[in-house]
């Protein structure tokens, strides 16, 4: 298997420059790996411990926050390298990540493996989620190198326990930390021999903190002007329509509504202008217009703007996937969610504790909307439940430190 594998790394390797002359993000993404070795090749000698910790893209880092703030509290604290494989989230982030030195994964072949660990010889290795490519984890386990797979998540009919080649690559984790219930029992039955334990998810952690940390932002509390307001985070086509026909439904003067779209740009943000037959406002614009709707095309806001917000609207659950639920929960909101949410064991808890309420389609929203905005009582006994939920899901970053302490 790890000869198929090579050969289609490689394959990938060879088209990666002519395709990226085509595509800008794939452009980013090379030049990226190339800039790689050179920061790597310029760290210097290290008298401390090193942690080298990958993650995916944005979501994934900010899951591995509090670990990196854990990691810096430490009475010595090491040296910390952490890696992205994703533009969107190393471009959105590299500038203010929490570690002493960030770069791109390189391409997984097994040369680079050994090249990039023969840089920065880690003395342990933590993967979030689940990030597992073969050649590092092969490398690591020749070097005698502990690593971890840390919020780990899993879920039956996974491509991955289709596969001895799976099941080896779990094997040689020194632990396996899993975010739920159902994660710990497939990774148990995948890897029986390793060490796997549930330590929670730690976006729990890192929602909670930022919840405390949050100060208002003056534009936002000026646009709303004491209306009733809907905050659409991470928007995609089906969210942006729900929104349409409901203002054009509902004439309401004390309705207003904010919206996050999952790609945030100024194109985006005019294509969507131009599906409202209402005046609109731009973040980015110096003024922003009387009107109902602001339209956030700007990357970054989005927790913050959740904190002005009577109900959130996260897009995703209808076609694309399900976006972050759990900032706005923390915040005490209700959340409404498209009916495609059965593979995120922490959204199936928070609908049955009550505080997120599917919606399938125009008619459940608006009658959703229309029920929240008449019994105000509604919304703050379901903002309760959600900040209840996540207050009782604390502790993920102390469980993974208690796992990782004696190679620190």
């Amino acid at each position: 298997m790890f000869t198929v594998y090579g050969f289609i790394t490689y394959l990938v390797q060879v088209l990666l420059g002519p395709a990226s002359l085509f595509n800008a993000k794939l452009k980013t993404w090379t030049m990226g790996r190339k800039n790689t070795w050179k920061v790597i090749a310029d760290l210097p000698k290290q008298d401390r411990k090193t942690v080298w910790l990958h993650v995916a893209s944005l979501g994934e880092y900010e899951q591995a926050v509090p670990i990196l703030q854990a990691l810096r509290g430490q009475s010595a604290p090491p040296f910390v390298l952490v890696s992205f494989f994703s533009p969107s989230g190393y471009e959105v982030v590299k500038y203010r990540v929490l570690a002493d030195a960030v770069c791109y994964l390189p391409l997984d072949t097994a040369s680079n493996a050994n090249r990039f660990l023969n840089h920065i010889n880690p003395d342990i290795a933590l993967f979030v989620k689940y990030e597992l490519w073969p050649n590092y984890l092969k490398a690591l386990h020749h070097r005698g190198v502990p690593h971890f797979l840390i919020a780990a998540r899993f879920y039956k009919g996974q491509t991955l326990f289709n596969y001895r080649f799976g099941r080896k690559l779990l094997a040689s984790f020194e632990a396996i930390l899993c975010q739920d219930q159902q994660s710990m029992a497939l990774a148990q039955q995948m890897a029986p021999d390793t060490a796997v334990s549930l330590a929670g998810d730690t976006r729990f952690d890192r929602v909670s903190q930022l919840a405390k940390e949050l100060q208002p932002l003056e534009r936002i509390e000026n646009f709303l002007n004491h209306r009733f307001c809907l905050v659409v985070g991470s928007s995609w086509p089906e969210e942006d329509e729900l929104i349409v026909n409901y203002l054009r439904d509902h004439l309401d003067d004390d309705f207003c509504v904010i919206i996050a779209p999952h790609r945030p740009s100024k194109s985006q943000a005019e294509a969507l202008r131009s599906m409202l037959n209402e005046p609109v406002a731009l973040w980015s614009e110096e003024e922003l217009a009387p009107s109902r709707v602001l339209i956030i095309d700007h990357i970054g806001l989005l927790n913050q703007v959740y904190q002005s917000a009577n109900i959130a609207l996260v897009g995703g659950g209808f076609k694309t996937g399900l976006h972050n639920t759990l900032e706005p929960a923390a915040l005490g909101i209700p959340v409404l969610i498209g009916p495609q949410f059965d593979t995120f064991p922490e959204v199936v808890e928070l609908v049955k504790k009550g505080g997120l309420l599917v919606v399938h389609d125009y008619e459940t929203f608006e009658e959703s909307l229309t029920n929240f905005h008449k019994q105000p009582r509604l919304i703050r006994e379901m903002g309760a439940l959600n900040k209840k939920e996540i207050t009782n899901r604390l502790g993920a970053t102390q469980r993974v430190m208690q796992a990782i302490e004696n190679y620190l």
